[in-house]
């Protein structure tokens, strides 16, 4: 999933359930929503392009690793900036410019003709990526009670899987019609049309001086009083999982190349991987509540992991490969999704802020291990199925460091029991 779940504005209390959110909520959601699709969308992009790329420009796949690290670079920078920037000039304005950002990018993407000016253009889509995620959660949760503001963040952070899904559906047509540069194009004119719905449907959110007092509590306040092995878990944990799933997200398509699958069809393994993250998301909202978080989390890595072994270990078709990726993208969309639940009960309220965050910004360090690691396999000629059981390895490092957070929360926090 560029997947990165992070801090949200603070809830007003007594706020409505998410059943009873207001039609002008809903609104301000579903604008919040559609934001974080075409961000989904476009950071399934430069996978899906890759295959076409490495034939047009005769360059081997392994060689456009420096644009997907910089998209994911480039969504680190802008994650970290954000916060500052939307306290200036207010969550509205942030979401606008973010989303603004990344529709030049994926223009200027579009228009690459060699592999540096490639990764230029996708470092600065990245850092509008960066801005356009937190701010839409805040505002899609601010003013929402405790129960509500947890699923509806999951519900926004969900635009990402849909909009790697759409990307997947749609684009071995457009590439094989039209050229790589096609989805660009896409990714650059759907924001666009977006930009003067989400000027007028969304009123704008100012970040607190109280709650950017949290936020300047900064990380030290994540390591006192007996909480280093706590926060150093969580972090690992966030880490391991996008490292995993952004390997996937960059490389499936070029990896099914060796299945057979022609560059056209290859962009399904996208869209495999979005399905299984709607999936996943799904059921967290739906079990929210009735289950503690981190076990959850356990039963979607250990998920994970079994799909990861079928797909090493069997001779599937295409179609059950298909739906076996769609197992991998729900244990680890989720997983990533479901971290942010974790974090925000893991500490008290005045370190909250800074405990997601920072949780959120070692998952996005893992969005750029794991396309790098995935292109060094690829350059050292690893075989498709090599790397797919290699990826097992941090799936399951995963599964034991929140099986030792959980442990070690166990009936301390809101979090690790149920609401």
């Amino acid at each position: 999933m560029n997947s990165h779940p992070v801090p949200t504005a603070p809830p007003t209390e007594g706020a409505p359930a998410l059943q009873a959110v207001r039609p002008l909520r809903w609104a301000v959601i579903l604008l919040t929503f559609l934001a974080v699709v075409l961000d989904g969308f476009d950071t399934a992009s430069m996978g899906l392009s890759i295959p076409s790329l490495s034939a047009a420009w005769g360059a081997t796949p392994a060689a456009f690793t420096a644009p997907l690290i910089a998209t994911n670079a480039g969504v680190v920078i802008g994650y970290i900036a954000c916060w500052r920037i939307s306290a200036q000039l207010g969550l509205r304005l942030t979401l606008i410019g973010g989303t603004a950002i990344f529709a030049v990018g994926s223009a200027v993407t579009a228009l690459s003709g060699d592999i540096t000016m490639m990764a230029l253009a996708r470092l600065i889509t990245g850092f509008g990526l960066g801005a356009v995620l937190p701010s839409a959660v805040s505002l899609a949760t601010h003013g929402a009670s405790a129960r509500t503001r947890e699923r509806l963040a999951v519900l926004v952070t969900m635009g990402l899987s849909a909009g790697s899904l759409a990307a997947g559906l749609s684009g071995g047509n457009l590439i094989g019609a039209y050229g790589w540069q096609s989805i660009f194009w896409v990714g650059a004119i759907l924001p666009t049309v977006l930009l003067p719905m989400m000027w007028f449907g969304i009123a704008d959110v100012r970040i607190t001086a109280q709650h950017r007092g949290l936020e300047r509590s900064g990380v030290g306040s994540l390591f006192g009083g007996g909480m280093t092995p706590r926060t150093l878990l969580l972090w690992a944990f966030a880490f391991l999982i996008f490292t995993t799933f952004y390997a996937f997200s960059s490389w499936l398509p070029t990896l099914l190349l060796s299945y057979g699958f022609s560059p056209s069809m290859a962009p399904l393994g996208a869209a495999s991987l979005g399905i299984g993250g709607i999936l996943g998301a799904s059921l967290l909202i739906i079990f929210a509540g009735k289950f503690p978080t981190s076990r959850m989390l356990i039963a979607a890595g250990a998920l994970a992991i079994v799909f990861l072994m079928l797909v090493s270990f069997t001779r599937p078709g295409p179609v059950l490969l298909l739906i076996l990726f769609t197992g991998v993208g729900a244990g680890l969309a989720s997983s990533m999704v479901g971290q942010a639940a974790v974090a925000v009960s893991a500490y008290s309220e005045a370190s909250r802020t800074a405990g997601v965050g920072w949780a959120s910004a070692m998952g996005r360090m893992g969005s750029i291990a794991g396309p790098a690691a995935g292109g060094l396999m690829l350059a050292a000629g690893q075989s498709a199925q090599t790397v797919v059981v290699m990826a097992c390895a941090p799936v399951v490092l995963a599964v034991v460091a929140m099986t030792l957070l959980a442990r070690r929360t166990a009936g301390k926090t809101p979090s690790m029991t149920r609401r």
